[in-house]
């Protein structure tokens, strides 16, 4: 069901219960009619105190902590090539954040020349 005829069914049993509830207090006459008010207005008041706490307090609190991914994954990966100051990869380069790493079947990295950097496994990098 979609959010607009949710809409207005609620919005028609509201009113459908609001215009019953008129019609049954002016049957009951002032002093009772008084008195179902305030019963009824009690527990309305009570219903939503709790409904308000229970929101507030749910919000309070911090979010729970992030799961990490599972796995990454390189399998049956291709070469990889670098010059002077470059990096070649062919397996994962990834900062600590807890996750494994998995490398199957890597493929070739060759670097070539002063800074340059190959890996054909798991190169853990500091966060920055």
């Amino acid at each position: 069901m979609s959010r607009t005829p949710m809409v207005i069914t609620a919005t028609v049993l509201l009113a459908a219960a609001l215009t019953g509830w008129a019609v049954f207090l002016s049957g009951q006459g002032l002093e009772n009619a008084d008195r179902w008010v305030t019963v009824v207005g009690f527990f309305v008041t009570t219903i939503l105190a709790a409904g308000s706490f229970a929101a507030g307090w749910s919000a309070s609190r911090p979010p729970a902590p992030r799961q990490p991914a599972s796995a990454d994954r390189v399998t049956d990966s291709g070469t990889a090539h670098a010059g002077e100051g470059g990096r070649a990869s062919t397996g994962i380069e990834t900062c600590g954040d807890g996750r494994t790493a998995e490398v199957n079947r890597s493929g070739d990295a060759t670097a070539r020349g002063p800074g340059s950097v190959a890996n054909t496994g798991v190169s853990r990098q500091p966060r920055t």
